[in-house]
């Protein structure tokens, strides 16, 4: 499910635009962070259109895809006039159409009788937050080879929004898949997903709490190249674990 992923991560980028005070960072972040929201879209519209040339897949390109092509293009057009708080408001509004379309192209599994539409929004969101955030928070770092008059605030800001967000994507994964599947159980549950499971949370939540951590210290520490590195690693294990993610959700119906 490529184009589900591509879509996320598209929106993941527009929202670490909106939570960053856009008074405090670079138009050109801001640009990069749209540019790359833009191919992602065009990419998960390519893979989209590959597998389904139907009637159904022209309705679901229109419905799905045209609100945060829109969004997109409307933040790319107010950063490149300098209106930074219009170009924020038209961020977060993308995150939501990336949200919109991720749910319309997102694969159903008819087997699972249990699916919650409500935890697979929430897992859905969380994926988006996750990848974009880690994304944009390392082309952050690297902002400041060139950014000399930027302040450390909005590297700490994005930092500590990506944290929280872990937080909050390991009490999903874990807490609330666990309390689901209490409820709704699924059939052979740790037989068939355990391994995936247990990589999902010691790859893609446990250990990247170790290395945002460390890139913390060295934000407070004002090094920047350092903690740039360090999110490098960071983002591989994240984008590994919400990849894996991505399936359990299909497969379960459970927020993982």
């Amino acid at each position: 499910m490529p184009e589900t992923f591509l879509i996320l991560l598209a929106g993941g980028t527009l929202l670490a635009a909106a939570i960053s005070d856009p008074k405090q960072v670079t138009l050109n972040w801001l640009r990069l962070g749209g540019i790359i929201a833009l191919s992602l879209s065009g990419l998960s519209l390519f893979f989209y259109l590959k597998n389904r040339m139907d009637g159904l897949g022209a309705v679901a390109t229109f419905f799905g895809f045209f609100p945060i092509v829109l969004c997109v293009l409307g933040q790319l057009a107010f950063v490149q006039l300098a209106w930074r708080r219009t170009q924020r408001v038209f961020a977060m509004l993308g995150y939501i159409a990336a949200l919109w379309a991720a749910l319309w192209i997102f694969p159903r599994n008819d087997s699972v009788a249990s699916l919650n539409r409500f935890s697979v929004t929430i897992a859905l969101a969380g994926v988006a937050a996750m990848t974009g955030l880690v994304l944009m928070d390392m082309l952050l770092g690297h902002a400041y080879l060139t950014a000399g008059k930027m302040t450390m605030k909005p590297f700490a800001r994005l930092n500590a929004s990506l944290a929280m967000v872990a937080v909050l994507r390991l009490i999903s994964a874990t807490a609330g898949v666990y309390l689901l599947n209490s409820m709704h159980p699924v059939r052979m549950f740790w037989g068939i997903y355990g391994l995936l499971m247990l990589t999902r949370w010691l790859v893609g939540l446990a250990v990247p709490f170790v290395f945002l951590y460390m890139a913390h210290d060295c934000i407070k520490r004002r090094a920047t190249q350092s903690a740039t590195g360090i999110l490098y690693v960071c983002g591989i294990l994240v984008f590994i674990g919400e990849m894996i993610a991505l399936p359990l959700v299909r497969d379960t119906g459970l927020p993982f």
